[in-house]
Formats: C-alpha cells, sequence, structure tokens
C-alpha cells in the first residue's frame, strides 16, 4: 500500500513539475529505494514511543504494589500479574523467576532487577529499584518516599509526553512546507509568459528531481527528531566533561588570565594600527573590536563556563536532591550526604566532596551548607541546602513539611530545567520547517533564469 501511495505521489509530482517520462523513471527509482528508509524510522519511532509507555505503566504498577506488599518478590508477582502482554511483561516474568529460584547468588533482588534495567536503561527505573532494595534490606519509611517518586514518574511522564506531541506537530508542519514548496515550484512552469515552456529544458528537468530529492531528505532529518529513546535521552554532554569544566572553573587562575589577556590587548592593538597605516576604516573597527574582545577574554570565558555550568547545576541538582531524600527517611542528613556521592552527578561530584569534607570538621556549622554551590547564586539550590542545615541540628520538628517543600521545589526547577532542554533539542526542526522554502527559492531563481534567456533568444517580430 506505501508504494502505490509512493507512486501517485510521484505521477503528481510528474504532472505538477512537468517532468518528463525518463526523469519520472528516475524519481520512481530513488522513491523504490528511499521508502524503506523512511518505514524504518517510522518504525524506530513507534518503537521507542511504545518502550516509554512500557516504563511508565511499569513504574505505576510496581510502585503501588510496593506499597501494599512491602516486599520485592510480592510487587514483581503483582507487576507479572497486571501487566499487559508484551516485552516488559516477559522481563517482569523472568526477574520473578530468578527470585523465586536462584539460591547461589547473594545479591539476587539486584542481579534479578537489572534484567529489566539492561533492557529498559532508564534512571527512573534505576531509582525505584535501588530505593526498593534499600528499603528491603534495611526498612524505613515506604508511603512518603512512594509518593515522591510518583510525583517525580508523572511529571517526567507529562514532560515527554509534551514533547512527542510536540515534535509531531513539527513534523507535520515540515511535511505541510515541503508541500507548499513544491507546489510553488510548479506554478512558475504553468505561467503563461509569452507561450515560452521551460520545463522541457533538460537542466530544468533535472533541478526539478534534485528540489524533490532535497525536500525528501529534509523530511529524513526530520524523522531523526522523532527517533528519540526518550527512556534514556540525554539533554546535557557526558558526566566526565562537566567535572572536568567544574574543575577549571573552581581552580580559575583570575591573575594568569588577566596577564595572558594584556597580551593579547597588545597584539590587538598591533593589528589595528597595522589596519589604520592601510588607512581602511571597516578593519580599523574591526581591529578595535577585536581588542577589545582581547582584553576582555579572561571575563568573557568565565562567565560562558560558569552560564554552561549552571545550565546542569539546574538540570542535575534536583535528580541529585531526590535520591538524597529518599535516603533522608532512613538516614540523618550527613550520612545521607556520604551516601549520595554514589550517584552524585558529575558536576556536582567536587563540590559535594568538598561539603561532606567540611563537614566532618564542622559538623554542626552552617557555614559547609552555605558554601555549597556558592559562586552560582541559583536561589532553589541555597534554599535546599539551608533545610538539609535546619533538618542537621534537628530543628525538625515540622521536618516532614520541610522536606515536602524541598521536593517540590525542587521538582519544580527539574521540571522547568527539562523542559527547557527539551525544546532545545527539538529547536533544528524549525530550520528544517524554513528550508524547503529556501530551497523552492533557488528553483525559482533558476527557472527565472531560463525564463529570461528563452524571452532573450526569441526572434524579433
Amino acid at each position: 500500500m506505501i508504494y502505490l501511495i509512493a507512486y501517485v505521489l510521484v505521477y503528481a509530482l510528474h504532472v505538477l513539475l512537468k517532468l518528463n517520462w525518463y526523469m519520472t523513471a528516475l524519481l520512481a527509482i530513488y522513491v523504490s529505494l528511499v521508502i524503506p528508509l523512511h518505514r524504518k524510522r517510522y518504525e524506530i519511532y513507534k518503537k521507542n514511543k511504545d518502550r516509554f509507555f512500557d516504563v511508565s505503566n511499569y513504574l505505576d504498577t510496581l510502585l503501588y504494589s510496593f506499597v501494599k506488599e512491602e516486599k520485592v518478590l510480592l510487587a514483581m508477582s503483582d507487576v507479572c500479574q497486571t501487566l499487559p502482554q508484551g516485552v516488559m511483561k516477559n522481563l517482569a516474568q523472568r526477574a520473578y523467576e530468578y527470585m523465586q529460584m536462584t539460591f547461589h547468588d547473594i545479591e539476587v533482588l539486584e542481579a534479578a532487577l537489572e534484567m529489566i534495567e539492561k533492557e529498559y536503561p532508564c534512571k527512573r527505573i534505576q531509582d525505584v529499584h535501588q530505593f526498593m532494595i534499600h528499603v528491603e534490606y534495611y526498612g524505613g519509611d515506604i508511603e512518603k518516599p512512594v509518593s515522591l517518586l510518583l510525583a517525580d514518574k508523572g511529571r517526567w511522564e507529562r514532560r515527554i509526553q509534551e514533547a512527542i506531541a510536540g515534535r509531531n506537530k513539527q513534523f507535520v508542519d515540515v511535511i505541510l512546507s515541503v508541500a507548499a514548496a513544491l507546489l510553488i515550484c510548479g506554478v512558475i512552469v504553468y505561467l503563461p509568459v509569452m507561450d515560452m515552456d521551460i520545463s522541457s529544458e533538460w537542466f530544468v528537468q533535472l533541478f526539478s528531481v534534485i528540489v524533490i530529492v532535497i525536500n525528501d531528505v529534509i523530511i529524513l532529518k526530520a524523522q531523526k527528531y522523532l527517533m528519540v529513546d526518550w527512556i534514556s535521552l540525554q539533554l546535557t554532554e557526558n558526566e566526565e566533561y562537566y567535572i572536568k569544566k567544574m574543575h577549571e572553573f573552581k581552580n580559575y587562575d583570575e591573575k594568569k588570565e588577566q596577564r595572558l589577556s594584556k597580551v593579547l590587548g597588545f597584539i590587538g592593538i598591533g593589528i589595528t594600527i597595522l589596519f589604520g597605516i592601510m588607512k581602511n576604516e571597516w578593519l580599523v573597527l574591526a581591529g578595535l573590536l577585536l581588542t577589545l574582545l582581547f582584553i576582555n577574554q579572561h571575563r568573557v570565558g568565565r562567565g560562558m563556563l560558569q552560564k554552561s555550568l549552571m545550565k546542569e547545576i539546574k538540570y542535575a541538582f534536583p535528580n541529585w536532591l531526590l535520591d538524597l531524600v529518599l535516603l533522608l527517611q532512613s538516614e540523618n542528613v550527613q550520612v545521607a550526604l556520604e551516601k549520595s556521592k554514589e550517584h552524585v552527578p558529575g558536576v556536582l561530584k567536587e563540590e559535594l566532596y568538598l561539603l561532606t569534607e567540611r563537614l566532618e570538621l564542622q559538623p554542626e556549622a552552617s557555614e559547609p551548607y552555605y558554601l555549597f554551590l556558592k559562586e552560582f547564586h541559583i536561589p532553589e539550590v541555597h534554599s535546599a541546602m539551608g533545610i538539609l542545615y535546619s533538618l542537621s541540628i534537628g530543628n525538625s520538628g515540622n521536618a516532614d513539611k520541610q522536606i515536602g517543600e524541598l521536593v517540590e521545589k525542587n521538582l519544580t526547577l527539574l521540571d522547568d530545567t527539562e523542559r527547557a532542554l527539551l525544546k532545545n533539542s527539538s529547536s533544528g526542526m524549525y530550520v528544517l520547517f524554513l528550508l524547503p522554502v529556501v530551497v523552492a527559492s533557488f528553483k525559482l531563481i533558476v527557472d527565472m533564469v531560463f525564463l529570461m534567456l528563452a524571452f532573450v533568444q526569441m526572434p524579433m517580430i
């Protein structure tokens, strides 16, 4: 069926652009070769979307079952009975059977749940599994952490659903843009300009096919934005990158960078003087602007680095804080901070190690908490650290309320930051929306050139 529709479209383009049969046959061959690629990309999109809903359904079922049963094995039994048929249910059954039948493995629960984590590499699945294992081994409150995990999962689910819907709409806009651009390209060959018909020119014919192929490539590029693995989506650089950048920021040598700025400034002045000797005002202006940039390179570079780190901190901090709050259900603040090192995001690693070192020297002081990420002036971070300090000194008659406020503020921060990152990651689709118009403009220019040449070559009456 899809091939039939494609060939009908080829014939429509044959009529619209007045393609000869040789070019139409060439276009039909191209379409036959590219259809499997379009189909493959659609299948990947559909598979990733289904995997996302599998994870969402699994997390809901698992958490509600765990609250009721308070045992991993019993919760997995409920999951196996509740989930619909599919990959996730098969994995859950394998994990459940492994828990039942394995006696030689000390870490039976970890090994069983890893079967699901390998197939579905989603951080939220890992967080839920770690929480359940922790409760299984050490006990602790269940209802509040589960409600927290469900709140986080609910916001994450809404963000991804909105992102999927948004990208689908953008993809439709790209298709409509391509259709409109091709329609515009077809209009000019039907214009009654003194009985001249340039559509038979071989270059016009070839360029028409090239334009169609370029527009198809644009659609293929747009499809890539739909092929996102939503459950393991990485919105920022890898952790090692931010560990390195944070180390650079913390060990910034201002005097050394100022000396480099002065040296570069003298070089800029020399270049400007040379341009002045050449008596070119525009080059002198360029030299002056370059000199200003050189003199202030240490400020510009540090400012850009700080802005990049702040963006990552706003994304990483709420994720780390969620792990910390789960640990606080069974540990005091200092122990929870120490244990949270195991899964701390790279951008926070150095600061967390500094915090725990300061707390070893001043366990009851407020200063270590308020020095945490002090250089970045992020109100949500400072507010959270203030609440942690209050909890650490036992000033927590309303500890539950304080933790609730802490969680709500930082879930909101994570929500806003991740929405912005998701929006930025799909910004390329707007460029693809504009490209067909640009390509159509080039096609019109080519057609107009041939039209003018045909007009010039007409015999004078």
